[in-house]
């Protein structure tokens, strides 16, 4: 059992089994014009932001709409995906009471667009209430890749960051919380498969499932 004095957690890959909904917007997108998604395609747009990537998008399929339309009808369907089709990991939930029972602050530190989806899938989980803050990468100046979100999330709980646990599923965000001198906790997700071997060897703690935090 692992009982941190705080803990702050990011969403996408960490408490939500959510980064295969992109390429999946990419498919149905494509296929609801008439066209294949392929996986040049959407390996092209992981490098790119939103107005590059429908920008890219128009000119590559030579579509009528807009890349402002484009963009719209991407968040639509993430809104659909994050209400009804994205889960939380398995025992992720009975981690959160498990803490909420121990009074353990905890906090949200998370870069997930459009924004509304943060609440949306909170709310779709019965989560929300059992976090005191929720922090945006759009309130800091750099990336997770650097403390400055996990500060922020730290200072807004009243907590020393030496006593916060940091909740993350992805290399960087691992090593811009050990920065600030935080403990972090590795969550595994397949997309980041690749790091790991070195999620294991940076973080405080490192775990396949939640269920190995009870």
């Amino acid at each position: 059992m692992f009982i941190p004095k705080a803990a702050i957690f990011d969403l996408d890959g960490t408490l939500f089994d959510s980064m295969w909904i992109w390429k999946k917007i990419d498919e149905e997108f494509l296929r609801r014009r008439g066209i294949t998604c392929t996986d040049d395609y959407s390996d092209a747009l992981k490098s790119m932001g939103w107005q590059e990537g429908a920008e890219y998008t128009v000119g590559r399929y030579h579509l009528s709409e807009t890349p402002e339309q484009v963009i719209e009808a991407w968040f639509d369907m993430s809104r659909e995906f994050y209400a009804h089709r994205i889960q939380m990991k398995p025992f992720a939930k009975e981690y959160l009471r498990l803490l909420e029972e121990h009074h353990v602050p905890m906090a949200v530190a998370t870069s997930m667009e459009p924004q509304e989806n943060i609440a949306i899938s909170l709310n779709a989980h019965g989560i929300a209430s059992l976090f005191q803050n929720i922090t945006l990468s759009t309130e800091v100046t750099r990336g997770k890749g650097f403390p400055d979100i996990y500060e922020l999330a730290a200072s807004r709980l009243g907590i020393a960051q030496s006593d916060c646990a940091v909740f993350e599923d992805i290399l960087v965000g691992i090593r811009g919380a050990a920065k600030g001198g935080f403990q972090t906790v590795g969550i595994y997700d397949i997309v980041s498969d690749n790091n790991w071997t070195d999620i294991k060897k940076e973080a405080t703690l490192a775990v396949r499932s939640w269920q190995e935090l009870l």
